[in-house]
């Protein structure tokens, strides 16, 4: 008897009225794929709530992935793949318009908080409205706490690394100075001690590799080492040093994903001398509500927590808490916190920790004349398809 092979969105068979109700009542698309009616694998994306074409060809390539992996025909997939009626394609035009009014009407800038350990109350530190500061990491060293963080002017939206102090008693950035600026996008700025040596891993999908820095004069100096991985479009890798070796977490960007749905695992003997290979074939998790990085491991005693991003509403919207539960043998992990944002900050996506200080980002609303002026023109430039 032949197998059957079956898909359900969002709970439903229909493809289209599942991806119509996961962007009005949900916070992602759950794909769920099923063997002879038994579930055999999960997969999500981002509800998305914009155009319905948009949301539908993500989630088409995504489909088309899975079969790949689960080594099936598409065709050989059921589910309903007709088109909408009329009146369900008018509500999702009227919640896309809803949306895109959102954006059109509240310019939001990301900005770095902090808070002594224990604190409830975060403190914020907002810069000037031409730039955004977010992904911070922190060091303490010499009685100071020092913070790498990704910055961007709105003007070119070129992210670069930046370090400054932190000034506790003003609740202010000081002496902040460029680490690092390519010609491609940077962020994540995973600053990490080995050997009492200071290491770096930013975030540079758009240069197609994972590279290593070592700081040659804390904390301003920094050369490249070497690259870890190559001919890869990755984001927000996040190293982890265990007795069975050092892994390296990442998100993998390929057809049919996006920077913020499925996580990998890469596995070294040795950060400076030995390759990273893959651990597992295909990603661990594939879920864009826990799978990108969003700060450092935590360690204590003998327990691991993973910080992950949830970009199912939107990107960058809140950030989980995860006891790493098995690494090999099955990657295996719970949620254990949930971090939101304050209000009226709308999002919240890295958190990391040293000594007595917490650090994360927070996406605020801006109102001020430079911020709407932007983002009148950033909506200016989508209806008219401007350059």
């Amino acid at each position: 008897m032949p197998q059957k092979f079956s898909l359900k969105i969002a709970g439903q068979s229909h493809l289209q009225r599942g991806l119509h109700q996961a962007a009005i009542f949900k916070d992602k698309v759950e794909l769920a794929f099923y063997k002879d009616q038994e579930l055999i694998k999960t997969a999500s994306l981002s509800a998305g709530q914009t155009a319905l074409a948009n949301t539908l060809q993500s989630t088409q390539e995504k489909i088309s992935l899975f079969c790949q992996r689960l080594g099936i025909e598409e065709q050989q997939l059921e589910y309903d793949r007709s088109e909408l009626n009329k009146a369900e394609k008018l509500a999702y035009k009227v919640l896309s318009l809803g949306r895109k009014l959102l954006d059109a009407f509240i310019p939001v800038q990301w900005i770095i908080v902090y808070k002594n350990k224990g604190d409830q109350k975060w403190k914020k530190i907002i810069p000037d409205s031409k730039v955004f500061q977010a992904d911070p990491f922190i060091i303490f060293k010499d009685n100071k706490y020092y913070i790498f963080y990704e910055e961007l002017k709105f003007e070119d939206w070129h992210g670069y690394l930046m370090v400054a102090e932190l000034d506790l008693e003003n609740a202010c950035l000081i002496n902040e100075k460029v680490i690092l600026k390519k010609d491609y996008h940077l962020s994540y700025p995973s600053v990490f001690k080995e050997n009492n040596t200071y290491y770096m891993i930013p975030e540079s999908g758009e240069g197609n590799t994972v590279d290593l820095y070592e700081c040659t004069l804390f904390p301003y100096q920094w050369k490249k080492n070497k690259t870890l991985l190559n001919n890869i479009q990755a984001v927000d890798s996040t190293p982890l040093k265990t007795p069975q070796g050092w892994y390296l977490f990442t998100t993998e960007v390929v057809k049919g994903t996006s920077c913020n749905d499925e996580l990998s695992i890469y596995k070294s003997d040795d950060l400076l001398t030995q390759p990273f290979k893959k651990l597992y074939a295909e990603p661990v998790i594939c879920d864009v509500n826990n799978a990108r990085m969003g700060g450092h491991f935590i360690q204590q005693n003998d327990d691991i927590f993973r910080i992950a991003q949830n970009c199912g509403k939107r990107y960058g919207h809140q950030a989980n808490i995860n006891k790493v539960l098995q690494i090999e043998g099955g990657y295996k992990e719970e949620t254990i916190e949930t971090l939101k944002a304050d209000f009226p900050a709308f999002s919240f996506h890295t958190y990391n920790q040293d000594h007595d200080i917490i650090v994360g980002d927070m996406e605020i609303p801006r109102f001020d004349l430079y911020s709407l002026k932007r983002f009148t023109w950033v909506q200016l430039k989508r209806v008219f398809r401007l350059k």
